[in-house]
């Protein structure tokens, strides 16, 4: 148990220097501008983190009071986490406005039937809730950031390298989460008085991972806003078939009509 608690302390460490060396750079380099959400969600991250270093100290990690703290902070850096989750789709996105609203609105759909399962099936005990909520995050915007990245690759979508990379941080660590609390909580809970000290070790190290991974690509300047292309580039039809693009635009153009959104070109 002592060696859970120093690589504990080790990760947690790791993870406030990683999160703040991230917030520097956005600061610094102006990243903040154009990703003022996940600028504030990194931000918040911090303060979460000394708020809770404070609670652990006063009243010591294993306490209620810890616990509930912890919980508690978590609400408001998930409902961050969203709005930040969702500024980098959009970015993603931007070329196909009609995509995007599809998008925006499938999620909010599923978040908000997920929000109703989750206080229904609560009877009250808003903290029960608020962890099913943070797996439910994980399990819709996995699946969304999935998708999102297959969309990219397959349909060659002209994305800056820096917002792929952010997204995979946020897919990736998703996807751990719910390994962790779906298979490995049913393997390790009945069988580890110290499971919880398990969970934490095993999902804060992939943050921290991820945090440095972010760390690497915002060190790099973001690409200026381009145009809105409604073509792939002369280089990417000699690469792939020029009907790939046209079918992509095809779905694009009816969504938009679907949600009455207009060309901003005209």
């Amino acid at each position: 148990m002592i060696v859970l608690y120093a690589w504990l302390n080790y990760a947690w460490t790791a993870s406030v220097v990683l999160q703040a060396v991230v917030c520097v750079i956005l600061i610094l380099r102006g990243h903040f501008r154009k990703l003022p959400v996940f600028t504030a969600y990194i931000a918040l991250n911090l303060c979460q983190a000394v708020f809770l270093y404070l609670v652990y100290g006063h009243y010591g990690r294993a306490s209620h009071m810890a616990f509930e703290s912890a919980w508690w902070s978590e609400a408001i850096t998930l409902l961050l986490r969203v709005f930040a989750t969702l500024e980098l789709l959009h970015i993603a996105l931007v070329s196909y406005r009609g995509i995007w609203g599809l998008t925006w609105r499938v999620l909010a759909g599923i978040s908000l039937v997920t929000l109703f399962c989750v206080e229904v099936a609560s009877r009250g005990d808003a903290l029960w809730a608020l962890m099913e909520a943070d797996r439910g995050y994980h399990l819709i915007f996995a699946v969304a950031l999935t998708g999102c990245l297959a969309l990219i690759r397959y349909y060659g979508i002209q994305v800056a390298t820096v917002y792929k990379v952010l997204l995979t941080g946020f897919c990736f660590y998703s996807c751990i989460k719910i390994l962790v609390n779906t298979v490995l909580q049913s393997v390790l809970y009945p069988h580890f008085a110290q499971f919880e000290l398990i969970w934490q070790n095993i999902t804060i190290f992939p943050y921290v991972a991820v945090t440095a991974l972010w760390a690497a690509a915002l060190a790099w300047p973001l690409p200026a806003a381009a145009k809105k292309q409604t073509t792939l580039p002369d280089f990417a039809y000699r690469r792939i078939a020029p009907e790939i693009n046209y079918q992509l635009q095809a779905i694009n153009e009816q969504l938009m009509k679907f949600w009455k959104i207009g060309d901003s070109r005209s």
